[in-house]
């Protein structure tokens, strides 16, 4: 059994045109208003009806949240900076049999508790579908659908009760077409999240993240070493997540249409994380090195041990144990090695320079 689907509803573009709700570059809102684009990237989050949570960031006028919906999820929670779309993402969530809430608020300075507060509202019991198997629908055809037509009708209007939601131990979709101009900055803040078990990664909870980007920091975040777009982001993000390009959309699909192609980026936590507690000391690492990517790793980890003297015992070790080729650059050195050094620097307790 799953959630019922959303009822018939306005065209979005309808809806933008009513409530007067073109785009607002201060927000760098850009809208998808194809539907067929929205619920591939609702595919490519693999939302199904067994997630306890879906978390929407930027719904806008609300199409990927007609997609989430769609696909089954029982808990929606989306969170909007602007107050202009509050008539649409009320209207969808009174469409919703009460599955969707949705916070106003800079995502960047949201307390997420407000994001478990809205999901423990949602109420557990809602309506149903549910389809007749291959016999039942043989007889229907057969000739025989008294009972059987009257039983489905039964089934239509029934509901299903689903467990309470368990703040410390759910499964969380994170989704969110994001506005070009804060999408980095949320995501330095949710990986530094997940790392130190914050907000919804608070615990045992399980969260994925799909998230749309400008093509370019998508390709930035899959960098593996040695490509060209490789960055201290590469190293953040694989340090913590199996990360995947999922989906690729041309400027084209957006209104008002941006000047750069768009990418959806799937993550997934690592099993076992590469830089285990705070991502601090490795965003440092890595910035270090990243600041100067022509010169070699010997020509920065000289420039380290000059610009911190009390790192130098500790560089030349890692370099005696051969940490990495000195003749290497910052875009050829594996996540993994990055994560060596931060480890052991870390445990000293050591500021890094930033320069």
């Amino acid at each position: 059994m799953i959630p019922r689907k959303l009822p018939p509803l306005p065209p979005i573009r309808d809806l933008i045109r009513v409530y007067g709700l073109s785009a607002d570059q201060k927000f760098s809102q850009n809208f998808i208003l194809d539907k067929n684009v929205t619920d591939t990237i609702a595919q490519h989050a693999k939302i199904s009806v067994k997630d306890d949570l879906v978390v929407e960031v930027g719904p806008g006028p609300g199409l990927l949240t007609r997609s989430i919906l769609d696909a089954g999820a029982r808990r929606v929670v989306v969170v909007e900076k602007d107050p202009r779309f509050v008539p649409t993402l009320q209207q969808l969530s009174e469409a919703s049999d009460q599955r969707l809430k949705f916070l106003m608020g800079d995502m960047l300075e949201l307390d997420h508790t407000e994001i478990f507060k809205n999901a423990l509202s949602i109420p557990n019991i809602f309506p149903v579908v549910s389809t007749m198997d291959d016999g039942a629908s043989q007889d229907q055809e057969s000739g025989d659908t008294t009972g059987q037509k009257q039983d489905r009708n039964s089934i239509a209007s029934s509901s299903n009760s689903w467990p309470a939601m368990d703040t410390n131990n759910s499964t969380i979709r994170l989704l969110g077409n994001l506005p070009f101009g804060i999408a980095s900055p949320l995501l330095i803040q949710w990986l530094k999240m997940m790392s130190l078990q914050q907000g919804i990664f608070h615990a045992n909870n399980q969260v994925s993240m799909t998230l749309m980007f400008q093509k370019e920091v998508a390709e930035r975040i899959v960098a593996p070493p040695n490509h060209p777009q490789r960055s201290r982001l590469s190293v953040m993000a694989q340090a913590l997540c199996d990360v995947k390009m999922a989906y690729k959309l041309s400027a084209g699909v957006f209104v008002p249409k941006p000047k750069v192609d768009a990418a959806v980026v799937h993550f997934e936590k690592k099993a076992q994380p590469l830089m285990p507690g705070s991502l601090e000391k490795l965003e440092d690492v890595a910035r270090f090195y990243f600041n100067k990517r022509r010169k070699t790793m010997g020509h920065n980890t000289n420039r380290m041990a000059k610009a911190a003297p009390e790192l130098r015992p500790i560089l030349d070790e890692w370099v005696a144990e051969g940490g990495w080729d000195m003749n290497m650059r910052a875009g050829e050195v594996s996540t993994e090695q990055f994560c060596a050094l931060a480890r052991r620097l870390d445990r000293e307790q050591i500021k890094i320079p930033l320069t």
